[in-house]
C-alpha cells in the first residue's frame, strides 16, 4: 500500500486556501482508509527530506513523501496528484452533487 507523508513548515499559513484544501483532503482520505499524514518537517527523520532541507532550506517546504521518497516539493500536492498516487476512486474527493440541488455536501439522493 502506498503511503504519503506531507512535511510542513513549523508555522504554516493556516488561513491560505491551499492549506485549508489540503487539510480537508487529508481528512477525507484518512477517513476513507488511505495512508496519508502531515507533520512538521523538523520532526521528520527521513534522510532524503533532511538532506533537501539542508541543501535548499525551508523554501523547499512543504515536501510530499511517497513511500518515504520525496516526490513533490515547494507546494502541496494537487487533488488529482493525490488521486493518482494513492489510486483514489472517483467520488471520495469530489463534492457530492445530487439531482435536487447543487450544494456541496448535500445528503439527498
Amino acid at each position: 500500500m502506498t503511503a504519503v507523508q506531507i512535511l510542513e513548515q513549523e508555522s504554516p499559513n493556516t488561513s491560505s486556501p491551499d492549506y485549508i484544501r489540503i487539510t480537508n483532503v487529508v481528512k477525507k482520505l484518512t477517513e476513507a482508509g488511505f495512508t496519508i499524514a502531515r507533520m512538521k518537517a523538523a520532526e521528520s527523520d527521513n534522510p532524503a527530506a533532511l538532506r533537501l532541507l539542508e541543501q535548499k532550506g525551508e523554501k523547499i517546504l512543504p515536501i510530499t513523501l511517497v513511500n518515504k521518497f520525496p516526490m513533490i516539493t515547494g507546494r502541496y500536492p494537487a487533488n488529482d496528484e493525490l488521486k493518482q498516487i494513492l489510486s483514489v476512486p472517483d467520488g471520495i474527493l469530489e463534492p457530492k452533487v445530487c439531482g435536487c440541488c447543487c450544494i456541496e455536501g448535500c445528503s439527498c439522493e
